[in-house]
């Protein structure tokens, strides 16, 4: 018989077939395919406070937390006032809207703002003194300080007696109890007010008597000095004829020393009296 060659069928099982299949679909993904390096965690900024109302001037601590990276260093700007590399806030002196930022060291395309409204500073006055005590007609220096404002000017008013331009208050001839103002011109809903005891003037006298004279008099003069033997002046302007005298120009607080003297017809005056004495009260 003539020689045939032979071929050896290869048979392949269903898992075999499975198997190829499913290393060409391997083969066939990676075809063309690039390795990823992995990429750096994002980076994020926090502040604290997020935001602020500030009067002008006034100053706020701001910090920055930083995360995905191990550089959590930060610099601070402002759009308005100023703040320090610490993150300590100064505001302006002008009223507005404002932004704090903080930009990450590690990556300057980070950053976190926090918007700042400034206000401006509240106008406030003050008066000194506070209170008073005066006699009618009496007189009183105020003065008043305001804050807040550049213009310090006031205008001053009273309920009762005046006020001068510059804070000299003149009592009324009645009295009472009255408020003294004095109001910011840079704010007119800003006062101060300072309360007035106005009282009458005590009315304070010595009232003086004496035995009658055994000799013919026409009267007596009545003499006042503020030593004990003098010297003493005549408070009298005519001779009186009775044997008391009240003396209603005597001052609070003074003590006086009294002689009275005889007249006769002739006008001639007999020697000083004893001396006596008065102790006026205050007031």
């Amino acid at each position: 018989m003539p020689e045939q060659s032979q071929e050896r069928a290869v048979s392949e099982s269903p898992v075999q077939k499975l198997v190829l299949v499913l290393l060409s679909l391997l083969l066939a993904s990676l075809v063309g395919c690039t390795l990823l390096s992995p990429q750096l965690a994002s980076i994020l900024i926090s502040l604290t406070p997020n935001s602020i109302s500030l009067q002008a001037g006034k100053t706020q601590q701001f910090t920055a937390t930083v995360t995905g990276t191990t550089n959590v260093a930060v610099s601070w700007s402002a759009s308005g006032g100023s703040i320090s590399s610490a993150g300590l806030y100064t505001a302006p002196t002008t009223a507005g809207s404002y932004t704090v930022t903080a930009t990450s060291a590690a990556d300057n395309t980070k950053s976190a703002s926090a918007p700042v409204t400034v206000t401006a500073p509240a106008v406030s006055v003050a008066i000194s003194p506070t209170s008073a005590s005066l006699l009618t007609g009496g007189t009183q220096q105020f003065t008043a300080t305001v804050t807040g404002s550049s213009n310090t000017a006031v205008t001053w008013s009273a309920s009762g007696g005046s006020i001068s331009s510059t804070g000299l208050y003149t009592a009324p001839t009645t009295a009472g109890t009255y408020i003294v103002r004095a109001t910011s011109v840079a704010d007119s809903t800003k006062s101060a007010a300072a309360t007035v005891t106005v009282s009458v003037p005590v009315q304070h006298s010595a009232t003086l008597s004496w035995n009658a004279s055994t000799s013919a008099v026409v009267g007596y003069n009545v003499y006042r000095g503020t030593t004990s033997g003098g010297p003493y002046t005549m408070i009298n302007t005519a001779p009186v004829a009775s044997t008391n005298y009240v003396d209603l120009t005597v001052s609070a607080g003074q003590t006086y020393y009294f002689v009275v003297t005889a007249v006769d017809s002739a006008g001639v005056e007999s020697v000083y009296s004893a001396e006596v004495v008065a102790v006026i009260p205050t007031p």
